[in-house]
């Protein structure tokens, strides 16, 4: 006997196991970070050639390599009916990663502090978007919030960092599309 209506009865999606012989696992590591302006649309997101001329136009801008990763979503929970369990009605993606790049290209090294300074005194201006370490895109996001200050171990032998954290509110889990940054990184 059915225990829902089959008018509700939703299709299945497409099994992405293959053939279940064995399993194919990816590798981790956040790569490199992407911040677009919010009134900026790609064409194609897919294309080389229009990020490289985002980029040449200011409307896209990409960080240094850094050290990420994206944990498992916080999910927020709410029962909605009494007889039924509750049920997932937000969650907060986060990532938390250090940039331990340093500015070489000005006196005084400040490019760095106003680099991340921007995404973190107005983060609604930018979309904000990731490359793992196998060139995987994921993006971009709308409504992000950034966290990140200045860190300097205590000792000559330790290093000064940026640590952060950017997070944003979805429940769906993004679909990364196949893009390599480092194609982008040589046409600049």
């Amino acid at each position: 006997m059915a225990i829902c209506n089959s008018a509700c009865a939703p299709a299945l999606p497409v099994s992405y196991t293959g053939n279940g012989c064995s399993i194919i696992q990816a590798p981790g590591g956040i790569k490199i970070f992407t911040f677009v302006k919010c009134d900026y649309t790609f064409t194609d997101i897919t294309d080389d050639a229009e990020w490289i001329a985002a980029i040449n136009n200011s409307d896209a801008v990409l960080s240094g390599y850094v050290l990420g990763q994206k944990p498992k979503g916080t999910f927020t929970k709410k029962r909605i009916a009494s007889c039924q369990p509750e049920a997932v009605s937000g969650a907060e993606k986060t990532i938390t990663f250090q940039d331990y790049n340093t500015d070489t290209v000005t006196p005084g090294g400040c490019l760095a502090h106003t680099f991340w300074n921007t995404f973190l005194t107005n983060p609604g201006g930018y979309k904000f978007g990731y490359w793992t370490c196998d060139n995987k895109f994921y993006g971009l996001v709308n409504d992000i919030q950034v966290e990140i200050d200045e860190v300097i171990e205590d000792n000559n032998t330790g290093s000064r960092f940026f640590d952060g954290t950017i997070f944003w509110n979805d429940i769906t889990m993004i679909c990364p599309i196949a893009l390599n940054v480092d194609t982008i990184i040589n046409g600049l």
